[in-house]
């Protein structure tokens, strides 16, 4: 998943979580001046969007999560801060499978916050259950299908293939931004939200120019490339359909005008086309059984084998 939960609140730290906070912080703190919390993170299971993490990603993101901050709704702003990851742990959870087939393995996190007067009430929020769900942010070096492998194949996300569904490996996370609160994860329509918004993505400067770094050059190019080729099938894909209804059509309904066809396919979608198609298709080997134009044929009494096939 992209997303998590906060899992439970720490009483009170132990002395070897306050030796962890303390390396975050300016002075020492003792347990009674701090809330710390549990969360799990993410996982290696199969999102909503047909995502996950390998577990030698979580991995990575166990150490590149250490000291990161957690905000609220993906919002960078230093106001929003609201507390510290000072732990990260990976959890293999015994007799749970993920959809890919794989042990189910969670990447475990213990955050901390200063039990101040402007904090009681995300302490409150926390400890009531409403601050629960939560959402990372980070850096994907590289992406290859679930089925087969590879970085680009025709393989079509959320789609049955031979019982396996498609879906997206998350490979090679080169940083983590933040974790973050958030009324619903951030799962459909917003890409990947471990790559961060477009809004970091996009780092403008003072002159408004737009910024990128090595890696999200890379992703930008990994994508463009994935989606013009599946443009590219679909577009062939199109094209034989509207070739098959123009065919299909001109035997069914011969007097139909070509022109009056050729205007109709253009304005119907993929699946609108394909039915036509079929229809069509039925209603010509009806009308007349499609044969070969060379049909190889002998008569009676003659032996040339030179003569078996007529026009």
């Amino acid at each position: 998943m992209k997303e998590g939960i906060v899992t439970k609140s720490l009483d009170m730290p132990g002395k070897e979580d306050m030796e962890a906070i303390n390396r975050y912080t300016r002075r020492d703190y003792g347990p009674e001046e701090v809330y710390a919390f549990a969360m799990v993170l993410c996982d290696n299971e199969i999102d909503r969007d047909y995502e996950r993490f390998s577990v030698e990603s979580l991995d990575r993101l166990r150490e590149l999560f250490l000291g990161k901050t957690c905000i609220f709704d993906h919002e960078c702003r230093s106001a929003n801060q609201t507390a510290r990851i000072y732990h990260t742990e990976l959890k293999r959870v015994k007799g749970e499978t993920t959809g890919a087939g794989e042990e189910l393995v969670q990447l475990l996190a213990k955050a901390y916050l200063p039990r101040i007067e402007g904090s009681r009430g995300t302490i409150e929020l926390i400890e009531s259950g409403i601050l629960k769900e939560m959402s990372v942010s980070c850096d994907i070096g590289r992406r290859v299908c679930g089925i087969c492998g590879k970085m680009s194949c025709e393989h079509v996300r959320g789609r049955s293939y031979e019982g396996k569904v498609a879906h997206t490996i998350l490979m090679e996370p080169s940083d983590a931004y933040e974790c973050s609160f958030v009324a619903v994860p951030a799962q459909r329509g917003a890409g990947v939200v471990k790559n961060a918004k477009v809004e970091k993505i996009l780092a403008r400067d003072a002159e408004g120019e737009v910024t990128l770094t090595k890696s999200q050059v890379r992703e930008i190019g990994e994508r463009f490339r994935e989606v013009s080729e599946k443009a590219r099938w679909g577009e062939k894909y199109r094209m034989e359909l509207e070739r098959g209804v123009l065919k299909y059509s001109a035997i069914a309904q011969p007097d139909m005008p070509r022109r009056v066809m050729e205007s109709a396919v253009k304005a119907l979608g993929v699946e609108e086309l394909a039915e036509m198609e079929r229809t069509y298709r039925g209603m010509a080997e009806k009308a007349l059984p499609l044969r070969p134009q060379l049909m190889p044929g002998r008569k009676e009494g003659r032996r040339d084998g030179n003569r078996d096939f007529l026009i």
